[in-house]
């Protein structure tokens, strides 16, 4: 399966109770956090894992917890570290910027898990209508399924047999998510308001900048930390909106210990295709890069 999530809805191992001497990193973001195009020991959350229990000598132990997925932006982040709450995370790493570079400046509004009601209600993240839906997508656009999220025009011409599997694919799960808004059909994705002031963005990044802003006023109200990590740029628009964003965070948080900003714009080159397989996902040497530049930024912050 291409998504790889456990049965709690995130990539990786079901996490246990956490331990004495334990520190938790739950990681956000879209499809280059999640880890689109490797397996999910490759991913930046996990090679993430690997590296400061490599040095660490103070026998802490660190956890990390690859909470992101496909094409989800700013606006997922307070959700989805609410909805894993109880994982008892103690520094969230927003890994920001792809998803938010809408033309339109359109707000995404994209929040995966919160689309079944089964799990908005119990946690439990249903499977198989993921799986379904994933292999239908990937049918119909000739196995690009990342051209499926962003609603890339189709170019592949599935033959008869194959339309006849998408097809039916699709019914399982349309009939399974008709059950499960059956189920829970009060559930919602609830506003969430703060008073704080985006001013210092341009008004195409406002929304931008808020929806950041307000996931890391949620973390600095629950008692934990936050790394805000610019993605390597990939467009003159993604230099721009990040400009605004570390404007926004120094007039925001500016001698906050519990928030930093660590710009990545630049550490490898998406062009490179030893680093990014398609000029934005990473391949696992270039999720290394990354991981291994936020070893020293992580350790920081728990000193």
């Amino acid at each position: 399966m291409n998504a790889g999530l456990n049965i709690w809805g995130y990539r990786g191992p079901v996490l246990d109770d956490k331990q004495d001497g334990e520190r938790r990193i739950a990681v956000v973001g879209g499809s280059t956090a999640f880890g689109y195009g490797v397996t999910w020991v490759d991913a930046i959350p996990a090679l993430l894992e690997q590296k400061p229990n490599d040095v660490s000598q103070s026998g802490t132990k660190y956890i990390a917890a690859n909470l992101a997925y496909n094409n989800e932006g700013a606006y997922s982040f307070k959700y989805t570290l609410r909805d894993y709450a109880y994982l008892d995370y103690d520094l969230a790493i927003l890994y920001t910027g792809y998803n938010d570079l809408s033309r339109a400046r359109a707000l995404n509004r994209q929040v995966f898990r919160h689309e079944s009601p089964v799990f908005t209600l119990t946690g439990y993240m249903p499977i198989f209508p993921v799986i379904f839906s994933e292999k239908a997508m990937m049918l119909r656009y000739g196995g690009d399924l990342e051209a499926a999220y962003i609603g890339e025009k189709t170019v592949f011409t599935p033959d008869p047999g194959d339309r006849l599997s998408a097809a039916a694919l699709e019914t399982a799960v349309r009939v399974t998510k008709s059950l499960e808004r059956q189920l829970g059909r009060l559930t919602t994705t609830d506003p969430i308001n703060s008073a704080a002031t985006t001013a210092t963005c341009a008004a195409d990044w406002r929304l931008y900048c808020e929806q950041v802003t307000l996931a890391v006023d949620q973390i600095l109200a629950d008692g934990k930390r936050v790394l805000v990590v610019t993605q390597p740029y990939n467009s003159d628009g993604h230099v721009e909106q990040q400009s605004n964003l570390i404007a926004m965070l120094n007039r925001s948080y500016w001698g906050n210990g519990n928030v930093r900003h660590i710009n990545f714009g630049e550490i490898l080159s998406l062009d490179d295709l030893e680093f990014a397989w398609d000029g934005m996902h990473l391949t696992a040497a270039g999720n290394d890069v990354v991981a291994t530049g936020l070893v020293e930024p992580v350790l920081s912050m728990f000193r």
